[in-house]
């Protein structure tokens, strides 16, 4: 049938009942309807309107009546309509009367401005020279164009979607005709003139049973006369209506009791608004649905069910829903991916955009443009729009689980999450917020929410509007509120001034060159966050640690993630008191048994102090000749012309400035086994190799990498920092960069590949290289971080206390005396890895965290032993000055992990959690005093993100890879009970490439593989 069909049928049967009330405004009747728009249908004949002609309708949203009659009489006359919204834009007006092939406008009166160049008429001329109003000119076909309606805009351009009758008549019959919301006499709703939703309330008059009354625009006030006087039964709003009406006393001065549905559409409606609704109209059913301009009338509805906070409902028949992801393969149930409805009717399009349409509708099927999920039993779960979910580091945040969290305070009467792009994350979330009328407190709303949010989906910045910009369907535009987080230094200056003074007081002035120092740029407000300067988990570590040293208090990592403002930490600081130390389980702290090798070795008169792993170091090799901790590498491929001698001097220069690599260890005469000093060389050191090997294979290639990489270091006598040239052809080079793990570690290697890169750079050029002066002389900061061993000290001698030494037994490992590490490489898809991402943001932990609990579980399992202790390397540069520091500073951590009572994932996350906070707070202690005198043999886990191949900057680079694993066994005297060790590392595409690495002399590599598969069915099942 068509749209007319739908209005001829009420004529005739019910002439005189009112179809459309406008609150202050006109009615209509069915019969009046008719008469009019056939009336104007002879008239736009009459002005050379044919079939299938594009009428562009332009009326102010109080002249609802006026165009309901337009719009029929356009039907009437055979032609297209194309509503405007009464905000639109006249340059996007024009745009998208030019686009959708309109030929004329039909207005409503003459107060909104006519479209340059484009012929207009007024309604009331063009029914004056209709007929007498009875026989329409044409009557359109079920499959002929009936309408085209914008689209929101709120994530772009207005774009056209092109409707039939058929599409807009889709489930109707007129005998017997459906009758519904027939519980009401009136149905009220407010939305604008051109919408999808008002348009569904236009047909809504047609079909429904109630006299539909229009509020020209939303008020609370308005809305709740209306139903008191009118008794209305069924309402219609937005999420924004809603919000407007909670906020206000409308619920509880007005009766609102006659109310027994009330629907919200447009956007999916905060769980907590839901809520809310719920209590303040009891008699009310409060249904959500879910569509869109461009899949109406197909939907997903259901009754707010607060056992399921979040979801939208399910299609009457499950087909009509789909979750695909990118190469369009339907999800599994709780898979997260695009959004597909099954549209009733003929298929739509974009008018004039077919490229934009053929990502959208595709074989009956429309893409909604959210990302969502379905539970078990078929419900949507709707993850955020596509457009606004934060990609922040590998991590994907949902806004609207932050709005709903918003939401939930008393103090937020309204609230909008976006992110905005950050140096290192990519994006952060940030959120503007508009007060209640009680005012808000920035620093309880963090403290707030803290508690239901986990830490990368809490907003990094969060400022206060008088409102939220929104579009005419009551959503809110975003894009509009980001140069809010963009604004200059005087803007933000001025921002922070009107919401909050600058630091006065002994603490807040204090901290405030604290947080200068570690984020290099000042505070200007008491109200600044410290994530939204900039700050992230690395430099939150560091400025706990200066707060500790610098107020004598005991300040984890924690402050700042839960007080992220300057005053909220002052506040806590003046409350709080030196506590006292770290103890044991039985109110002392536990005694560690410092080795005499390792007394001996503090004794000597270092020129360069030992940090706590090269205390570990040395130890270890001391245990058994022949062992040797090998290198840190970086390998490249340069694919253009390169100066090799000059690569080496500018090494060699790298050697001179930094005094870690100038270090040597020297043995001393004694009856203490490798007892040695530090001896610091005048002159620098590098071993330089330049290897001319025309045509060489990658094999080839490979073992001459290999042989370098493996070297044998005297540390008394030879350089410890290694560069190899291999040059297959002139613009064909792979380069190893290796430095001794004994004066360098992991980041290091990031800091001398950059200053490499600036030294080579500046001798290419004829020039002295300039590279940025230390902030702290090494030994300085070695001292200082050795000042920090006691509190460390005290901290893991409480949390290792009884600890098993080993995991003892392990099924399928030999025993050896000797130690050949091979690794089994396999990788984890990044779908997998990004649901077990989401799951971890859920439960307010790390991905690290995650796949230590899941490794930890894993090797409890295997082991029938429920007490694991894990290894995990951190960088140890807890100082801002530290980041240009080259040396071996890298900390190993001891998480010890509770698997007893066979918890699920979620439970043992939060153990792995709690450990790992309290390791990271205190990771400067004497690492060599627990091993092996506390844990012999812990089980290895390593986990990088933000990982990306070794290159040169400035330089054309490719990766290189060579196998991982050494090619040169050593001794283990007394046996080898270690454990395989995990390496997982972060892909760019978010995927994890992992490696097991495991003693091929003490494990069959079957025995491994069927590891790892274990290992990736558990990260699997964790992530759904």
């Amino acid at each position: 049938m068509t749209v007319p069909d739908l209005l001829d049928s009420r004529a005739e049967s019910q002439p005189d009942n009112i179809a459309i009330q406008v609150r202050g405004g006109g009615l209509l009747t069915y019969g009046t309807w008719r008469q009019r728009a056939v009336r104007a249908a002879q008239g736009l004949a009459s002005v050379g309107i044919r079939p299938g002609s594009v009428v562009a309708l332009r009326f102010p949203d109080r002249a609802w009546d006026h165009y309901a009659v337009a719009f029929l009489a356009v039907h009437y006359a055979g032609a297209v309509a194309l509503p405007f919204r009464a905000d639109l834009a006249e340059q996007e007006a024009e745009r998208l009367f030019h686009l959708c092939g309109a030929t004329a406008v039909l207005h409503g009166t003459d107060e909104l401005p006519r479209l340059a160049g484009v012929p207009d008429h007024l309604l009331t001329a063009v029914m004056a020279r209709g007929g007498d109003g009875t026989e329409p000119p044409c009557l359109p076909a079920a499959q002929d164009p009936a309408q085209i309606i914008g689209t929101s805009g709120t994530t772009g351009v207005t774009k056209g979607v092109l409707a039939s009758h058929a599409n807009l008549t889709s489930g109707q019959r007129l005998n017997p005709r459906p009758r519904p919301y027939a519980h009401s006499q009136h149905a009220i709703h407010a939305f604008p003139i051109g919408t999808n939703a008002g348009q569904m309330m236009l047909l809504g008059a047609l079909t429904g049973a109630p006299t539909t009354v229009v509020l020209p625009r939303f008020d609370a006030e308005e809305f709740g006369r209306a139903v008191e006087e009118l008794g209305i039964g069924t309402a219609f709003l937005v999420p924004s209506m809603a919000i407007e009406l909670l906020n206000s006393d409308v619920p509880s001065q007005r009766d609102l009791s006659s109310v027994l549905l009330l629907s919200s559409s447009a956007a999916a409606l905060p769980a907590p608004v839901a809520h809310a609704l719920v209590e303040a109209l009891p008699k009310a059913t409060v249904v959500n649905v879910y569509t869109s301009a461009e899949a109406v009338p197909a939907q997903v509805s259901m009754v707010v069910d607060l056992a399921r906070p979040g979801s939208v409902g399910r299609p009457t028949d499950p087909r009509d829903l789909r979750i695909l992801d990118p190469d369009g393969s339907e999800l599994p149930v709780g898979g997260t991916g695009d959004v597909w409805l099954r549209q009733p009717g003929p298929a739509r399009s974009y008018v004039g955009n077919p490229a934009a349409g053929s990502t959208v509708f595709r074989d009956g099927w429309v893409r909604m443009g959210d990302l969502g999920r379905l539970d078990e039993d078929g419900y949507l779960h709707l993850v955020d729009r596509e457009g606004d979910v934060i990609k922040s580091g590998a991590l994907k945040v949902s806004t609207l689980r932050i709005e709903d969290a918003l939401h939930e305070h008393p103090g937020v009467a309204d609230a909008a999450a976006l992110g905005v792009p950050h140096p290192v994350m990519g994006s952060v979330p940030v959120a503007v917020v508009v007060p209640a009328t009680g005012g808000l407190d920035l620093d309880a709303l963090r403290l707030f929410l803290s508690t239901r949010l986990s830490r990368p989906e809490l907003p990094v910045r969060v400022l206060i509007a008088e409102d939220l910009p929104r579009n005419a369907t009551g959503k809110v535009v975003k894009h509009r509120l980001r140069p809010l987080f963009d604004a200059p230094e005087a803007t933000r200056a001025a921002t922070s001034a009107r919401f909050g003074r600058s630091p006065a007081t002994t603490t807040e002035l204090g901290l405030a060159e604290l947080w200068h120092e570690v984020l290099g740029r000042p505070v200007r407000a008491v109200t600044d966050e410290f994530f939204a300067l900039g700050g992230d988990s690395f430099r939150a570590v560091q400025l706990a640690t200066a707060v500790s040293e610098r107020f004598g208090v005991e300040a984890g990592s924690a402050l700042v993630f839960g007080r992220p403002s300057l005053r909220a930490q002052a506040v806590w600081l003046d409350a709080t008191a030196v506590p006292a130390p770290i103890t044991g389980p039985g109110g002392d702290a536990e005694e560690v048994v410092v080795p005499a090798f390792l007394r001996a070795l503090r004794a000597q008169p270092h020129v360069v102090p030992l940090t706590s792993q090269q205390e570990n170091f040395l130890d270890w090799m001391a245990e058994e000749g022949g062992r040797d901790v090998g290198a840190v590498t970086a390998l490249f491929r340069l694919t253009s012309p390169i100066d090799g001698p000059m690569l080496g001097e500018g090494l060699t220069e790298l050697v001179r400035r930094h005094p870690s690599l100038r270090t040597r260890f020297v043995p001393v005469p004694s009856d203490v086994r490798g007892l040695v000093r530090t001896v610091l060389d005048e002159e620098p050191r590098a071993r330089v190799s330049l290897v001319d090997a025309p045509g060489a294979t990658d094999a080839e290639v490979n073992a001459l990498v290999i042989a370098e990489r493996d070297r044998l270091t005297d540390l008394g006598e030879d350089p410890t920092t290694r560069l190899l040239v291999v040059s297959r052809a002139p613009e064909d080079h792979i380069v190893l960069l290796a430095v001794h793990h004994m004066v360098a570690d992991g980041w290091s290697i990031g800091v001398l590949l950059q200053e490499l890169a600036l030294s080579y750079d500046a001798l290419r050029r004829g020039r002295t290289p300039r590279l940025p002066e230390q902030a702290m002389p090494y030994q300085d900061l070695v001292r200082w971080s050795n000042s920090r061993w006691e509190a460390g000290r005290q901290h893991f001698a409480a949390a290792l206390a009884g600890a098993p030494s080993a995991l003892d037994p392990f099924p399928g490992r030999r025993t050896v005396d000797q130690v050949h590490t091979l690794a089994h490489p396999f990788s984890i898809d990044a779908e997998a890895a990004g649901r077990l991402r989401e799951r971890a943001g859920l439960l307010g932990v790390t991905p690290f965290m995650a796949v230590a609990a899941l490794w930890s579980g894993l090797l409890a399992a295997r082991s029938g032993q429920t007490d694991v202790v894990l290894m995990t390397p951190v960088p140890g540069r807890t100082r801002p000055e530290a980041q240009r520091v080259v040396g071996c500073l890298v900390q190993s951590l001891l998480l010890r992990v509770d698997c007893s009572g066979g918890p699920g994932f979620a439970e043992l996350a939060e153990r792995v959690r709690v450990a790992a906070t309290g390791a990271l707070d205190h990771q400067l202690y004497p690492y060599a005093e627990f091993k092996p005198s506390v844990v012999a043999f812990p089980a290895w886990l390593r986990y990088e993100n933000w990982a990306a191949d070794a290159h040169l900057p400035g330089v054309n680079c490719e990766p290189w890879h060579v196998p991982r694993g050494t090619t040169v066994p050593w001794p283990l005297p007394g046996g080898d009970l270690g454990v395989p060790e995990l390496t997982a590392v972060e892909r760019s595409d978010g995927g994890l490439d992992c490696w097991i690495q495991f003693n091929s002399l003490a494990f069959e590599r079957d025995d491994i593989t069927a590891l790892a598969a274990e290992f990736t069915v558990a990260l699997v099942a964790a992530g759904r």
